[in-house]
């Protein structure tokens, strides 16, 4: 599980503002943040050399949230494979091109969320073998394990109005206050929390854990989180957390693009 919020053209000056949280099993290696190649950093799953979240200095970025779901086998390949290979792209519209070319039916389940300065796309890709490709309006976005808006994932409405409290207001305003959303322990009263697919790993009791902004569970949990602005001329802030974002700092990695 993961949350990707994107703030497309809210906030003055600042065409994108990406927050996001990354959750995963404790024991699976991965270090973050990283130089992904020349001018790109993000997140590197040691298992699968895949990322969850990567951003270029020019301001191209591409994550990736599970779609929660039961899978009888393994897929093939990695989904983190589709961020390195989408922000290794030179913009927006080849990057539409390729989601829209996804053989899905080498992946797990997913959702992309990719752009740059000049807006963002969501990818749901599906084992099954489909690819649907939205353009996202202007707005506050927030990506868990399904589409934009499900009704099982209570904690993205919750995310989305404690970020309403701050559309509109200048960049150092809400770099201030996103520190705090990404490290919110509030889950929602037991009649909205859905239960867990068949063969989550994770079990049925911690149901409610798992809709918190960040998660603490004794096998999984918010292992990382960050916050970017992208301006018309690329990243003008990068900050990541390499732990939980309610108790660790956050560092500036803006130094990793030298």
């Amino acid at each position: 599980m993961c949350t990707l919020i994107a703030l497309l053209s809210v906030v003055p000056d600042v065409p994108v503002v990406l927050a996001a949280n990354r959750d995963e099993m404790y024991d699976r290696p991965a270090r973050a943040p990283v130089v992904l190649a020349p001018g790109i950093v993000g997140g590197l799953d040691l298992r699968s050399n895949g990322s969850w979240l990567a951003i270029t200095r020019d301001g191209r970025f591409a994550g990736v949230t599970n779609q929660r779901e039961h899978a009888a086998t393994p897929a093939p390949r990695s989904r983190g494979e589709l961020v390195r290979a989408l922000v290794a792209l030179p913009d927006r519209a080849a990057m539409r091109h390729f989601a829209g070319a996804i053989d899905a039916t080498q992946y797990a389940s997913s959702n992309l969320l990719f752009g740059d300065a000049s807006g963002a796309d969501v990818a749901y890709v599906r084992r099954a073998g489909t690819v649907e490709l939205h353009a996202l309006a202007a707005g506050a976005h927030v990506l868990t394990n399904d589409r934009l808006g499900s009704p099982d994932f209570p904690k993205a409405d919750h995310a989305a109005a404690r970020l309403a409290q701050h559309l509109g207001a200048p960049w150092p305003r809400l770099r201030a206050a996103l520190p705090d959303i990404l490290g919110d322990h509030a889950t929602p009263p037991p009649a909205r929390i859905p239960p867990l697919p068949a063969g989550s790993p994770v079990p049925p009791a911690l149901a409610a854990a798992l809709q918190a902004l960040c998660i603490h569970t004794p096998i999984y949990g918010t292992r990382s989180a960050t916050i970017a602005a992208i301006g018309a001329a690329g990243v003008t802030t990068l900050l990541w957390a390499d732990g939980p974002p309610c108790t660790t700092p956050f560092i500036d990695a803006m130094p990793l693009y030298a």
